[in-house]
C-alpha cells in the first residue's frame, strides 16, 4: 500500500513539475519515429491495449513481473532506445525499483558470490597446473646400470660354483694310487688261471708264474715295466684279427683269438714263446721297446723272447725216412 501511494505520488508530481511521465517519454520517442502502435505490435506480438497502459502509465492494467520488462525491452529496441536504460526508468516509475538498502545489499551479495566464483577458479586452475606439471614430469628411470650388475655378480657366482663343482666331481672320479694297485693287483691275479687246461710240467720251485694283463688300444697309459728284478715284459698288440698262443716260463697263459686293437701284456723270467696265425697283423714291444719280428698276413709265425729279447728260433729236425 505504501509502494503504491509513494508511486502515486512520483507521477503527481511529475506533472506538477512539467516533466513528461514514463509513459509519455515513450509516446514522444514513437511519435518523434513516426511509428504506429500497430507497427509496434505487430513486430512484437503485443497487444495495443497493454502499449497503450505503458504510455499512460497505466502499470496496473499489465500482467506485472517479468512480462512488464519484456513489454518495456520490445517496445525499446523496436524504437531504438536505450533498452537497460529504459528499463531502469520503468521500474523507477512503477516503483519496481529496490529499495537503496536492497541494492547495497545485492552488491554485497554479488560481490560474495563473484569472489567465491573467483576462488573456485583459481583453486580449478591450480589443480589443472598440478596435473599438467606431473603429466609433463618425466617417468621414472628404471636404475638399469643396478640391475646389470647385480645380473652380472649372479653370473660370476654361477660359473664360480660351476667350477667349482666340476673340479670337485673330477678329483673324486680320479682313481687314488690304492685303488689303481688294488685294480691291477685284481687282473693279474684274475689272468693267472689259464685260458685252456694247463700242461703237465709245472713251474720251478721258487720262481713266480708269468702273468698275462689283457690291454685295449682305449687304455692311454703305457705299459708299467717290470718291478721284480730279473723280469721282463712283452707286449702283444693286434692292429688285426689274430690267433695266438702264449707260452711263458714253460707254462701255457692263453691261446685266444685276439681281436683287432686289443693287446695283451705278458711277464716272464726265463722265456716267452708267442705263436700267432697272422704275423703281419702282430705288433711286438719288449720292455716298452718295439721289436720287429718280420712276418706277413696270414702268416703262422712263432717268436721267442728271453730276458735279453728276442731269441733265434731253433732248428727244426731232420725228418727221418
Amino acid at each position: 500500500m505504501t509502494l503504491l501511494l509513494d508511486r502515486v505520488e512520483s507521477v503527481r508530481r511529475k506533472r506538477e513539475t512539467g516533466l513528461p511521465s514514463f509513459g509519455q517519454k515513450l509516446k514522444q520517442e514513437r511519435e518523434k519515429r513516426n511509428i504506429t502502435l500497430e507497427q509496434i505490435s505487430v513486430s512484437t506480438k503485443i497487444g495495443i491495449r497493454m502499449l497503450q497502459a505503458l504510455e499512460e502509465d497505466k502499470f496496473n492494467q499489465l500482467p506485472g513481473g517479468i512480462f512488464n520488462k519484456g513489454f518495456v525491452r520490445a517496445y525499446s529496441r523496436f524504437l531504438g532506445l536505450d533498452e537497460d536504460q529504459t528499463i531502469a526508468d520503468y521500474l523507477q516509475a512503477s516503483g519496481d525499483a529496490l529499495p537503496a538498502s536492497n541494492e547495497t545489499a545485492a552488491r554485497e551479495e554479488g560481490s560474495r558470490e563473484n569472489a567465491a566464483h573467483e576462488n573456485v577458479t583459481r583453486e580449478n586452475k591450480d589443480k589443472v597446473s598440478r596435473l599438467e606439471a606431473s603429466a609433463d614430469a618425466p617417468p621414472r628411470q628404471v636404475p638399469w646400470g643396478v640391475f646389470a650388475g647385480a645380473l652380472l655378480v649372479v653370473a660370476l657366482a654361477l660359473s664360480f660354483w660351476s667350477h667349482r663343482r666340476r673340479e670337485h666331481t673330477r678329483q673324486a672320479a680320479r682313481p687314488t694310487p690304492a685303488t689303481v694297485a688294488t685294480q691291477v693287483s685284481g687282473q693279474v691275479s684274475g689272468s693267472d688261471s689259464p685260458t685252456t687246461s694247463s700242461p703237465t710240467n709245472g713251474s720251478p720251485t721258487g720262481v713266480p708264474a708269468p702273468s698275462v694283463v689283457p690291454k685295449t688300444s682305449h687304455d692311454l697309459a703305457p705299459a708299467s715295466p717290470a718291478t721284480i728284478p730279473g723280469e721282463f715284459t712283452v707286449v702283444i698288440q693286434a692292429r688285426e684279427e689274430s690267433w695266438t698262443t702264449i707260452t711263458a716260463d714253460g707254462k701255457t697263459i692263453s691261446s685266444e683269438l685276439l681281436p683287432a686293437g686289443s693287446e695283451r701284456e705278458i711277464r716272464g723270467r726265463k722265456e716267452i714263446i708267442v705263436r700267432t696265425g697272422n704275423a703281419g697283423g702282430v705288433d711286438f714291444r719288449f720292455n716298452e721297446k718295439k721289436v720287429d719280428v718280420g712276418g706277413d698276413y696270414g702268416e703262422v709265425k712263432t717268436v721267442t723272447f728271453g730276458p735279453h729279447g728276442i731269441l733265434p728260433s731253433a732248428p727244426a729236425p731232420p725228418s727221418t725216412p
